[in-house]
């Protein structure tokens, strides 16, 4: 049996130093959501520039509790697998192993990013690599049916996430 889950996180920007999440979501490998929280930055205060995409303001996540409350059942699940699955990955892990989320170092990770990208075949002459898709360009690719779900909100983006990595394996 193949159980994994699926993760994404929305934040404040693109640096794990000093940017923070906002939006947790994990399900499992069924589409059943695990988990599903915004947050409460810690040292952020605005975020224009990230809001602009994932629409999640200041004033949502005011009364939102902090990821450090809530550690413990983010380690829970996380541990509880053996792989996870994401969309540029490293990124969303990045982030929560500066909050202090702990992976374990024989956890496999699979980037659906990465591998979409050499199967979508657009070559990138300055990195001599495939150049890295937008997950709503992989949807596309496999014609994922958003419905009323929209990228940047972290349990849609799981959802797609999913979608694209079982088609990939067929």
């Amino acid at each position: 049996m193949d159980n994994y889950i699926v993760l994404d996180t929305e934040t404040t920007g693109l640096s794990s130093d000093y940017d923070e999440i906002l939006q947790l979501s994990i399900i499992d490998n069924n589409g059943n959501t695990l988990y599903n929280q915004y947050f409460k930055p810690q040292n952020c205060t605005e975020w224009e520039q990230a809001q602009a995409v994932n629409g999640i303001s200041p004033e949502m996540v005011k009364d939102c509790p902090h990821i450090k409350d809530k550690l413990d059942e983010i380690n829970s699940i996380i541990s509880s697998v053996h792989k996870i699955v994401g969309y540029n990955t490293q990124y969303d892990l990045g982030f929560l192993q500066a909050a202090g989320v702990n992976i374990a170092e024989d956890t496999e990770i699979v980037d659906v990013m990465l591998d979409f990208a050499e199967i979508y075949g657009e070559w990138n002459d300055y990195y001599a690599d495939y150049k890295w898709q937008k997950l709503t360009t992989c949807a596309n690719y496999y014609d994922y049916d958003w419905g009323d779900d929209t990228a940047h909100d972290s349990l849609s983006d799981c959802r797609a996430t999913l979608f694209c990595y079982k088609a990939m394996k067929q």
